[in-house]
């Protein structure tokens, strides 16, 4: 790891949520704060990205810390632990999620299909449910399989490939059904995102925001325009919002093209991934690589943080 920076990617720092891929649990990311800032240095996305063209001034081995979207747990769970420690990170938010009762369509979507998947024959009983033939064909297809194992998650990944509005309105096809046959859909809701009035009162220079877009599109599915009113307007209003000046990017998704990045060069002085690997003087600085973390990568059999799987894990991401 010498010469090498590895950024670390958070999602949910929480003790449940539906997709574990994105969650670590609240002491177990604790310890494996407590653990980095023991052994290794821990730089600021800003101070990377200055010292970027004179590498010479980073620290061999660095980690830098960040978090994707703006959740609620990112200020309430996340952010003592770090200003315990007088660790920097950078929190990406998505700027529609900010201040909204909304949930992240991937949450929207698992609430619903999972009471879509509990009555399935009156769903395979009912036409033209979703609007989109495409989409209505594969869950109908999915749903029909005697194994209701990974459903969600398959349908999910499968929304990916289409655009923003396809997916909300698909949303909202499953809504209406469910509510047009009497359904209710799961009364576990909660406010997902932080405010800003609780962003605002972190008043640690440490901790910095960067923009994810407005709506957490991703941006290869969408048109040239819509693509650049999600970049700049999301910077806009975070700027607005906290008064701080917004220079960092995360692709959601971790979906990006050249024209994309080109883009994002415009208005930003950094742009993060979801790829893994390390980074290095040899990087390009608007597509960065990043180490997703989540519990089962960093805990032992037991379901303790363990030093060895973090390590390990890290090594075995870095080859991907």
């Amino acid at each position: 790891m010498n010469g090498k920076v590895t950024i670390l990617m958070f999602h949910r720092v929480t003790d449940t949520f539906f997709d574990i891929s994105l969650l670590v649990k609240k002491k177990t990311f604790e310890e494996c704060m407590e653990y980095i800032a023991q052994s290794y240095p821990v730089i600021s996305m800003d101070f990377l990205i200055q010292n970027f063209d004179e590498w010479k001034n980073i620290p061999d081995n660095s980690f830098v810390i960040t978090f994707d979207d703006g959740w609620i747990d990112s200020y309430n769970t996340a952010y003592p632990i770090l200003n315990q420690l007088k660790l920097p990170a950078t929190i990406y938010l998505t700027t529609g999620f900010v201040s909204s009762k909304c949930s992240y369509w991937q949450e929207e979507s698992n609430f619903l299909l999972i009471q879509i998947i509990a009555n399935k024959k009156v769903f395979l009983n009912t036409d033209n449910t979703i609007s989109t033939p495409e989409i209505s064909l594969k869950l109908r297809d999915l749903i029909s399989k005697s194994q209701a194992d990974n459903h969600i998650f398959k349908f999910i990944d499968y929304l990916k490939k289409f655009t923003h509005d396809k997916i909300l309105k698909t949303i909202s096809d499953m809504e209406a059904f469910l509510k047009g046959h009497s359904i209710k859909a799961s009364e576990d809701r909660h406010r997902s995102f932080a405010n800003w009035v609780e962003l605002n009162s972190i008043k640690d220079s440490n901790i910095s925001f960067g923009s994810h877009t407005v709506s957490h599109p991703i941006l290869t599915n969408e048109q040239t325009n819509v693509v650049k009113e999600e970049i700049s307007k999301s910077r806009e209003i975070i700027e607005k919002e906290t008064g701080r000046n917004i220079i960092h990017f995360c692709y959601p998704n971790g979906n990006y093209n050249d024209d994309i990045k080109g883009i994002v060069s415009k208005s930003y002085k950094s742009a993060c991934t979801t790829k893994g690997g390390f980074v290095s003087k040899e990087s390009d600085i608007y597509s960065l690589n990043r180490i997703g973390i989540n519990e089962e990568m960093i805990t032992d059999r037991r379901g303790n943080f363990s030093k060895y799987m973090f390590t390990l894990s890290i090594f075995i991401e870095s080859l991907k």
